[in-house]
């Protein structure tokens, strides 16, 4: 019988993700047919196919979701055994991990960095998304969420705070002038957060114990952040942003703040994980970097 190798399975699981033999190969950065010969042989190996295959595409068979199950358990059981004989200092093996793209491009991706310089055995595959990920669809083990969590399979860490505040730049605010109470927002341009199925036609805004519900005729809208930011540095209105996004143009002048007293109640964000156990040192080890990191939050140091 033909052994199953670690290196296949790996190969399997890429494929899965990445949805074809050669868009896995280029992440692997391998030639084509050298991915598809290691899955052929880990299913010579098995003695079933995990995929049908056409022109077109790829689709896993039964055999192959129950693979897809056990393949990572395998791997992750591997290179937690290679961690206990190496001991804390020799971590090695994959951390794939999903992100927001404008977070994960601001702020993940050089925690990343310096984490890959601490631990240069331990290596990254980085996804920055603005849709959820599944973590389990995806083969993912970490993510970086924003608000509550929804699946209790899921192991939640808040690693900051995340506030909303309103800005807008100084073109903007001298043309039509700055609000000095939430009601006046509906006599304002604003720029609303939505996508199909969720479309933000209020704000709610707290002062303490004061609370304003604000209803918001939307002078543009959009499903991106990034959007959002470059419509309200280019002063077509006032937009409702997360500290982290805007701390900068606070700084240098660029965005100014609108009502600094009100904001919307404070939302988490966190780092999350799938139940397993046991969890891989690196993961938990990056997990703790994290919250270090980010205990006081860069962003906050101004707005």
């Amino acid at each position: 019988m033909n052994p199953i190798l670690p290196d296949d399975l790996a190969v399997f699981l890429q494929t899965v993700q990445c949805g074809s033999f050669s868009a896995a190969a280029r992440a692997l950065n391998v030639a084509p047919k050298v991915a598809s010969k290691q899955v052929a042989r880990l299913e010579a190996a098995l003695g079933v196919a995990l995929f049908t295959r056409n022109t077109r595409n790829l689709r896993l068979t039964d055999e192959g979701e129950a693979l897809r199950d056990k393949a990572r358990s395998v791997l992750d059981g591997l290179a937690e055994m290679r961690e206990l004989a190496q001991g804390a200092d020799g971590m090695r093996g994959m951390i794939r991990l999903t992100a927001p793209a404008p977070f994960g491009r601001k702020y993940v991706a050089a925690a990343v960095a310096d984490f890959s310089r601490r631990y240069p055995q331990v290596g990254f595959s980085l996804c920055l998304s603005d849709e959820v990920c599944n973590l389990f669809a995806g083969n993912f083990d970490l993510a970086i969420r924003m608000g509550e969590l929804a699946d209790s399979r899921l192991i939640a860490r808040r690693i900051a705070v995340n506030r909303r505040i309103l800005v807008a730049s100084p073109a903007y605010l001298a043309e039509y002038g700055c609000p000095q109470s939430p009601a006046e927002l509906s006599e304002h341009r604003c720029l609303r957060f939505a996508y199909p199925g969720l479309a933000a036609d209020s704000w709610t805004l707290r002062n303490g114990d004061a609370e304003a519900v604000v209803r918001v005729s939307p002078h543009l809208s959009s499903d991106s952040g990034e959007v959002l930011h470059a419509w309200c540095m280019a002063g077509l209105g006032i937009s409702l942003r997360e500290t982290w996004d805007v701390c900068e143009a606070l700084e240098n002048g660029s965005l100014r703040r609108v009502l600094p007293d009100w904001q919307t109640p404070p939302g988490g964000i966190s780092i999350v994980r799938v139940r397993r156990e046991p969890t891989p040192q690196r993961i938990l080890r990056f997990s703790e970097f994290l919250i270090a990191r980010w205990q006081k939050a860069p962003w906050e140091r101004a707005g």
